[in-house]
C-alpha cells in the first residue's frame, strides 16, 4: 500500500469490483419484489448528530462508488487479502436484500434475527475487500469516514423504528444487537 494513490482510469476493474454488490443490494429485490427497492432507499428525516452526517454519509459513499474506477486491483496478497471480505461482505448484504423483499417492515426474521444492520455490516466488509484489493489506504480513510457517518444514520433509523412500530421493535433492539449478536 502507498500513501500516494495510483490512479488508473480502469471502468473494467470499478464495474468488477462493484458489480457484485450491485447485484446483490439491487438485483435480488428487482426480482422478488419491486417495491423493496424504494423502501431500501428510506432515511428518515436528520436530528441532531445525523444532520451533519447525512451530507457526509453521502459524500462518503459517492466516493466509495466511484472511485474504484479510478483504481487497479493488485495481484498477489493484496488480491489474495481482499477477495474473502469482499466474498463474506456479500453474504448479509444479499441475506439481508432477500429478506428485506420478502417480507413487510419491520424485519425481525431471516438474517435480521442475529443482526439489526446486517446490510450495512455486510457493506463494511465488501468495502474493506476492496480497499485490500486495490491497496488503497485513501479508500480505506474514506470508509472509516463512512462507517462514523453512518453510525449517526443508522440511531437515526432506530429512533425512527422505535417511533413507528413501537413496543415490538423496543424488544427487538433489547435481543438482537445493532451490528451482529444476539443478546438472549
Amino acid at each position: 500500500m502507498s500513501l500516494t494513490p495510483e490512479f488508473d482510469f480502469s471502468p473494467l476493474h470499478g464495474l468488477a469490483l462493484l458489480l457484485p454488490l450491485f447485484l446483490a443490494r439491487f438485483g435480488i429485490p428487482l426480482l422478488v419484489n419491486r417495491s423493496a427497492l424504494r423502501r431500501l432507499g428510506f432515511t428518515p428525516a436528520p436530528e441532531g448528530h445525523e444532520r451533519w452526517a447525512l451530507p457526509l454519509y453521502i459524500i462518503c459513499e459517492g466516493i466509495l462508488l466511484f472511485y474504484p474506477f479510478f483504481l487497479t486491483i493488485k495481484q498477489g496478497v493484496w488480491l489474495a487479502l481482499g477477495i474473502p471480505f469482499m466474498a463474506l461482505g456479500l453474504i448479509p448484504v444479499a441475506l439481508a436484500a432477500r429478506e428485506f423483499s420478502r417480507t413487510e417492515p419491520p424485519h425481525f426474521g431471516g438474517i435480521y434475527r442475529y443482526s439489526r444492520n446486517p446490510m450495512y455490516g455486510g457493506y463494511l466488509l465488501y468495502y474493506v475487500g476492496i480497499g485490500l484489493v486495490t491497496a488503497s489506504w485513501l479508500y480505506l480513510a474514506v470508509l472509516f469516514v463512512y462507517e462514523i457517518a453512518l453510525y449517526w444514520l443508522i440511531r437515526g433509523e432506530e429512533r425512527w423504528c422505535l417511533a413507528t412500530y413501537g413496543e415490538p421493535y423496543r424488544r427487538y433492539m433489547q435481543q438482537v444487537r445493532r451490528y451482529i449478536g444476539r443478546r438472549e
